[in-house]
């Protein structure tokens, strides 16, 4: 068992000529100066900041010298700002949309009584934003929406942004050529398989969330704050959708069968691959601009067989029969010859176990559920928690169909993928110049994997096989193993103070992280015969 505790303490300063908000993580904040028609600032002006369906309403105070700020706000569209001040016309901004990450930094000049100044903000206009100093992108709502994507799993919509490749082996992310050090967050928290550095439930799973339950992902590429850290390539900051003052619900099937394809110009055939993907989502309000609620299920069942083969020179031929030629057997020259019957067997047993179909399945659920609490205009509650259990027989090798050297079978197993997070977040209006932001966050990610019992050979159980220098032909000597059993706890507290023209921010993040990991190597022992005979010889007498 492995334990690993982190604190991070982070402290920035952002000086400005006016000050400027600093989102959190998972978060996003609006900010402004205002001034008057001779470029003066107006001190006093009352600012409201709200977003009508999902009950947010910030009243706000401009300082000395004009500005505001709004700072931890939800990612959400339809937020509006409007100022007011005696002796001006009132200002009204509406239609902004407001990303995770982002700083919205208004330049509002005031006109006087009489006349109306109304804004429309949206995502084409062009937004000050000179408190970025990130390498980052967005990938937004409706790319995720329209965009079409291999499987729904979510998170390779990151490889729309620049500098992110994949990695070209297992699917993993590369950021600048760095493909396995990359951070994994989820509305701010941490949900990171840290003992391989990637995203729960690694690669072989369909999707650690639902691609329903998805509102947009914040990709970090390089320079990224302080309070994301723990990471050498990028950060995936993955933000849910919340539910509003509207009801909204979704039911969805997805179907895909090879057999409607045509074959692929350079393959030999089309493989089969039927694969269904269902689930329905709902959110609304319970208390309308008070408490409101998301929930999302989806299944996925796969039938995708594998094709198994061997292609080492030593046992046997191209055309998949056993080489008797360099493997004769019975061998006349060995000291006690196998009988013709034995020979025949074992034949049968390698070449019926390295050579066919092998069956391979997937069987993933996965739900979500959030609610958000509205206190009071000062005071919010955000609650999560989302599980999935992935099984699939015979198929850790979630991506090719032709495997050679018993990578179908000997380096198969059954695998399983139990994955749970859970959060809680408080955020707190102490002053109009001071926010708190809370974090609470549980993470558990559960990998095992055992040989298939269908193709264990008898008597041999879980001993791996060599013959003729032939490896693979038994079970890989590394099953069963627990690789791993990753259970995580957060805490996390970010301050953001306005004084004057500038903003500071003080945060701090406890990570303890501990790995259960059970995988003993050669646990059942391990099988090498020099000749065919010498087997045949063996595997007979386990038959009997």
């Amino acid at each position: 068992m492995k334990r690993k505790t982190v604190i991070l303490i982070l402290l920035i300063f952002a000086f400005a000529d006016y000050a400027l908000s600093q989102s959190g993580a998972g978060l996003g904040s609006i900010s402004g100066v205002v001034l008057d028609a001779s470029r003066a600032a107006v001190p006093g002006a009352s600012v409201v900041v709200a977003n009508e369906a999902k009950g947010i309403r910030r009243n706000l105070e401009t300082n000395s010298q004009g500005v505001f700020t709004a700072p931890a706000l939800i990612p959400a569209e339809g937020y509006s700002v409007s100022v007011n001040k005696s002796g001006f016309a009132t200002y009204q901004a509406t239609a902004v949309t407001l990303a995770v990450g982002q700083n919205i930094d208004l330049h509002i000049d005031l006109v006087v009584a009489g006349t109306e100044a109304s804004v429309e903000v949206t995502a084409e206009a062009v937004l000050v934003d000179d408190t970025k100093t990130d390498v980052s992108q967005l990938v937004n709502s409706r790319q995720i929406l329209e965009l079409p994507i291999n499987g729904r799993r979510v998170d390779s919509f990151v490889l729309l942004t620049p500098a992110v490749v994949p990695d070209g082996a297992f699917g993993l992310l590369s950021f600048r050529g760095i493909g396995g050090h990359n951070a994994f967050l989820t509305d701010g928290n941490d949900t990171t398989n840290t003992f391989y550095n990637e995203n729960a439930g690694r690669t072989r799973i369909t999707s650690p969330i639902s691609q329903e339950a998805v509102q947009e992902f914040q990709v970090i590429s390089n320079n990224y704050a302080a309070e994301y850290g723990q990471a050498m390539g990028g950060v995936v900051n993955t933000i849910t959708k919340s539910g509003s003052n509207d009801i909204h619900g979704t039911a969805y099937w997805f179907f895909r069968n090879r057999s409607l394809n045509a074959r692929d110009r350079y393959a030999s055939f089309n493989p089969q691959d039927i694969r269904h993907q269902a689930g329905a989502s709902l959110s609304g309000a319970f208390i309308k601009d008070k408490l409101f609620y998301f929930w999302n299920y989806e299944a996925t069942r796969r039938d995708f067989p594998a094709i198994a083969t061997q292609t080492s020179a030593n046992l046997f031929t191209a055309a998949g029969t056993l080489d008797t030629a360099r493997n004769p057997c019975p061998n006349p020259t060995a000291t006690i010859q196998a009988t013709v019957a034995q020979c025949q067997r074992a034949i049968q047993m390698l070449t019926t176990r390295n050579f066919g179909t092998v069956s391979r399945t997937v069987q993933q659920d996965l739900g979500f559920g959030k609610i958000d609490y509205h206190l009071s205009d000062r005071n919010s509650l955000s609650f999560s928690l989302s599980g999935l259990r992935w099984v699939s027989p015979h198929g850790i090798q979630a991506t090719g169909i032709v495997f050679s050297n018993g990578n179908a079978i000997g380096n198969n197993a059954d695998s399983t993928v139990r994955d749970a997070y859970g959060r809680a977040q408080w955020t707190a209006i102490v002053s109009p110049r001071v926010v708190n932001e809370a974090r609470f966050g549980w993470f558990k990610d559960r990998l095992h994997d055992t040989a298939s019992p269908d193709f264990l050979y008898p008597g041999l159980g879980l001993a791996s096989l060599t013959v003729n220098s032939t490896g693979n032909l038994g079970v890989a000597n590394s099953y069963p193993r627990l690789n791993p059993s990753e259970t995580r706890f957060e805490y996390a507290d970010n301050v953001s103070w306005n004084t004057g023209a500038h903003t500071m921010k003080f945060g701090i993040d406890i990570t303890h992280t501990e790995d259960y990991h059970v995988q003993l190597i050669n646990r059942y022992g391990s099988y090498s015969y020099a000749t065919l005979n010498n087997f045949a010889l063996d595997f007979s007498g386990n038959t009997a």
